[in-house]
Parts: structure tokens; C-alpha cells; sequence
């Protein structure tokens, strides 16, 4: 099998091997040059890095591939299968964690620390293996920095089936193990992008795990919730945290299909039967953790009482000036 690494255009932005000999993994991640924003928020992962003393390599780009932005080039050296590839290759005896730039650690990472003893080729968060995956939004509006970021939420969205051996995964945190599985499965996610080139990033990467290269076998951990703490998820408490609420922006393309070759077999899912915390139609205020009916599309009615905690942070958390 070919190898897909491709030499790309990139500058050595942040770097720390001072734990890289002890390490069970090093994290890396990149951003795009000229954006203030995200320099700022590849120190403040850098930061967290140092905390919990993880090593860490953090690159500045030109431009990223259009699987990430469709804004961006359809150059295949700016892909994040070829970058993850490329660290492996440079840390040969080490792991690597993938983290979304705009990502930073709130606690030590236990279970990440655990997974090459545990011998693992990739682990990330999967929305099939998770019955309770579903997204809340804030319903009012956004506060100043420093404050809270909002006190009420309602549900958005879930994925309504549920897979034990099947992928849809949000990709802002990838754990590979420095393994020919792993480097074949990123090998793989290559292809499909080179296939897809308008297809998002994660979509290509679940399509090339549900369509498994033969004689290739995956020693698999899904990563929960706490590891890619989304803003959308406010009733859990972050081990990794990325503090911004995901938009969307341009739509992608769904990588093609054929009659062997599906993005999601239905056929080896079951239905996503969970009890959702806080279903559509109600509204829960954070602050005092009542639950309310909303009646008529907009009265509150006090319907009872969330007695967990929450965790809300503006976007700007621990981000430097």
C-alpha cells in the first residue's frame, strides 16, 4: 500500500519535547497564517499542553484543504489525514492526538493516557455510540466576555441511530496510534477526500471506517463526550474544551456512494430509542436548573427541575491578549 504522505508548506509555530521521552502520546494541531484569533487560541492549547505536561507540536499554515474550508485549496498536502500522517512519520516511536487549534485541555487526560498500553490504533468521539448524543443550544442571547455565556437552552439535534461498529464522529480530537492500522486507515481517509474533494473532513474519515480496507483490523476506543466538550453540550463537564458554539457554514458535499460502498449501513444500526434529557419543546434554565414547558411557542411554564450541574464558558475563555 502506497504511503500518502506528501511534504507540505508549514511553520513551527509552538513546540515542546521536554516529556516527549515519558510521553504516551504528542499532541498536535495547526491553523491558518494571518489569523489572530487562532494564533491566540494555538497558544492557550499550547498552555494546557504545558499544564498537564504533555508535549506538543503546533504548526502555522498557509491555507488548508477545502475538506476543512471549502474557502480553502484543493491542494492534498493541506488535508488533516496528510497532517496526522506527517506527525507520525516525524514521531515515529510515539503517538499522536489530533486537536482542533481552537481546542484546549481543562483536565488531565486519563483516558487518553491509558491508550497505548492498552494498544490502541483510534480513538475519537462517536456520535453512533453515544445514546444520549443530543445537542442544546443557547435561547437567549450571547453575554459580554467574562459573563455568562447564556443562562437558557433548548435541544437541536441528535443522531437518531445507534452502531457499536459504525462511525459519524466529530473529529476536533483523533487519537492515533503510531501502527500500520492506523497509518492505513488515514491512508484510506485520504483516498476518499481525494475522491470527495468537496466532502467535510470528518464525513470522508467515518465513510472510510464503515468501508474497512480487508485483511486491516482497528483496535478501536470511542472517546465520550468530555473529550470534545462542545458548547452544545453544557450539562457535561470538559476534559478537552472547545469553547465555541460549531456553526455551519458552506455546505459539503456527502462523500459518493455505491451499491458496496455506503457512507452509513442502516441494516447494522439500531434506533436511537434514549430518553432525551431536555426533548424539544422544553427549555431549561441553567442558573437555577428549572425545566419549562414552552407553550404557544413562547410562554414558560415550570414543568420541573434539572438537579445537575452545568458548565458554560464564553468563547473567549483562557485565551491570551
Amino acid at each position: 500500500m502506497d504511503e500518502i504522505v506528501i511534504p507540505f508548506e508549514h511553520e513551527l509555530f509552538l513546540e515542546s519535547r521536554a516529556t516527549l521521552d515519558s510521553a504516551t502520546f504528542l499532541v498536535c494541531a495547526f491553523f491558518t497564517r494571518g489569523s489572530d484569533l487562532l494564533e491566540r487560541c494555538a497558544v492557550r492549547l499550547a498552555r494546557s499542553c504545558e499544564k498537564f505536561e504533555l508535549p506538543y507540536s503546533i504548526y502555522r499554515v498557509p491555507r488548508v484543504h477545502q475538506s476543512i474550508s471549502l474557502r480553502g485549496t484543493d491542494d492534498l498536502r493541506f488535508t488533516k489525514a496528510n497532517f496526522i500522517a506527517f506527525n507520525l512519520e516525524r514521531f515515529p516511536d510515539t503517538d499522536v492526538l489530533y486537536m482542533d487549534a481552537d481546542t484546549f485541555f481543562m483536565q488531565r487526560p486519563s483516558v487518553l493516557l491509558g491508550l497505548r498500553q492498552d494498544a490502541c490504533d483510534f480513538a475519537v468521539y462517536n456520535w453512533l455510540s453515544d445514546p444520549h448524543n443530543e445537542a442544546y443550544v443557547p435561547a437567549n442571547r450571547k453575554l459580554r466576555s467574562g459573563e455568562r455565556e447564556s443562562d437558557f437552552y433548548v435541544f437541536s439535534h441528535r443522531v437518531e441511530w445507534t452502531s457499536s461498529d459504525q462511525l459519524i464522529c466529530s473529529g476536533a480530537v483523533q487519537y492515533y496510534g503510531n501502527t500500520r492500522p492506523a497509518r492505513a486507515l488515514l491512508q484510506a481517509w485520504q483516498r476518499v477526500i481525494v475522491d470527495n474533494p468537496r466532502s467535510a473532513d470528518d464525513a470522508s474519515l467515518y465513510f472510510a471506517y464503515n468501508n474497512p480496507i480487508e485483511g486491516t483490523r482497528l483496535r478501536t476506543r470511542w472517546l465520550d463526550k468530555s473529550y470534545i466538550r462542545y458548547a452544545w453540550w453544557p450539562h457535561v463537564e470538559p476534559v478537552v474544551l472547545h469553547p465555541a458554539m460549531p456553526t455551519s457554514g458552506q455546505p459539503h458535499l456527502p462523500p459518493a456512494e455505491s451499491p458496496d460502498r455506503r457512507r452509513l449501513y442502516l441494516e447494522r444500526c439500531t434506533r436511537n430509542t434514549a430518553e432525551v434529557l431536555f426533548p424539544a419543546g422544553r427549555m431549561v434554565d441553567t442558573t437555577t436548573g428549572i425545566v419549562y414547558r414552552i407553550e404557544d411557542g413562547k410562554r414558560l411554564v415550570p414543568f420541573g427541575r434539572h438537579d445537575g450541574r452545568f458548565w458554560i464558558y464564553p468563547e473567549d475563555v483562557a485565551l491570551c491578549d
